[in-house]
């Protein structure tokens, strides 16, 4: 008979230096980009619960690369990752736990929790223990995020003001330069997009307990339940103040901010369903259940994504900002005149 070995006790060689060089040095680039952003972010900042909460969500996020980084670059012989299927979203997940010699997340629910009881009651923790949970957070911080970009277009709040330039090249560094840094350290166990399919594949695991029989995989249901909800809140918005008024009015440079960054997290979940294996169902009696559900499930995305597009031309195409112009095909904003000042004809 063959020898079998145990996967959790095999190991890979060291982490090469020069590796872990390049690997660090990209890593300082992309803090030092993400540096260049937070500060542009917080010399802009408004006090309003939405504004605040996507600053925190971003840094978040930043710090959480940056954990994974640090804690990638500071293993000796971590354990050989054995799935390659990159088409998995919970890869970078088990990826990071295999480097870091941590047990793999299997129920993010519970896995959650156990993190964040032990954040409670404190003491020593390794720099593997604080990665792992950074991982598993990563999830709610995007549904987080999620939850502030439709808030912000249905109450007429903009997550951030106009970028400028030089914040969304510091933007672009921070998050390229912590991305490919974390590729290098992981000695390509960690390919380029494995976060982002994790943090969107995830939020299905944390709103579903259980996968339904005969329907797509939790994963699946919070990444399509995603586009549909941003896009609706998108279409509501630009439908809203071009031609409804149902919703409180929003600046033309604030409403394209807004659903800019709402669009971003659309396309998110489409990559993730794009670059995600398409689910399977191994009861030969629900294969008609299945391609009803696919069905149902290419319609609503279809649908979704059209009325985003309508909502999203309505909020960005130039029209009249004079109050006094009724055009029932331009945006209007409704502003209030000084009792006695005159009106310009």
């Amino acid at each position: 008979m063959l020898a079998t070995t145990d996967p959790a006790t095999m190991r890979d060689a060291g982490l090469p230096a020069a590796r872990r060089r390049v690997g660090i040095a990209l890593a300082v680039v992309g803090m030092c980009g993400w540096l260049g952003w937070i500060v542009w972010r917080v010399a802009t900042l408004t006090l309003n619960p939405i504004p605040i909460a996507a600053f925190l969500i971003e840094l978040g996020g930043a710090v959480i690369g940056v954990v994974v980084a640090v804690a990638l670059a500071t293993v000796d012989r971590p354990r050989t990752t054995f799935d390659d299927d990159r088409r998995d979203p919970w890869r970078y997940a088990f990826a990071v736990a295999d480097r870091v010699e941590r047990t793999r997340a299997v129920d993010l629910h519970r896995e959650v929790r156990s993190a964040a009881n032990s954040a409670r009651r404190g003491g020593k923790r390794t720099r593997a223990d604080i990665a792992m949970g950074c991982v598993l957070i990563d999830g709610p911080r995007r549904l987080a995020m999620i939850v502030v970009a439709v808030v912000g277009l249905l109450i007429g709040v903009s997550p951030m003001p106009v970028p400028t330039v030089p914040s969304l090249v510091s933007l672009a560094v921070g998050v390229g330069g912590l991305s490919v840094a974390t590729v290098v350290l992981s000695e390509r166990r960690i390919a380029v997009g494995d976060r982002l399919r994790w943090t969107y594949g995830s939020i299905g695991e944390l709103l579903i307990r259980d996968d339904l029989d005969g329907v797509a995989p939790r994963r699946w249901v919070g990444t399509v339940g995603t586009i549909v909800v941003v896009n609706l809140a998108i279409a509501m918005r630009g439908m809203s103040d071009r031609w409804t008024h149902g919703l409180p009015t929003m600046s033309n440079d604030m409403r394209i901010v807004a659903m800019v960054y709402a669009m971003t997290l659309v396309a998110g979940s489409l990559f993730t369903l794009v670059t995600t294996a398409a689910p399977q169902l191994d009861n030969a009696h629900l294969v008609s259940r299945r391609l009803e559900e696919r069905t149902a499930r290419q319609s609503a995305l279809g649908g979704a994504l059209c009325i985003g597009l309508i909502g999203l031309l309505a909020g960005v195409l130039p029209g009249c900002v004079d109050p006094s112009d009724d055009h029932a095909g331009r945006i209007e904003h409704v502003t209030e005149h000084e009792v006695g000042s005159p009106v310009d004809d």
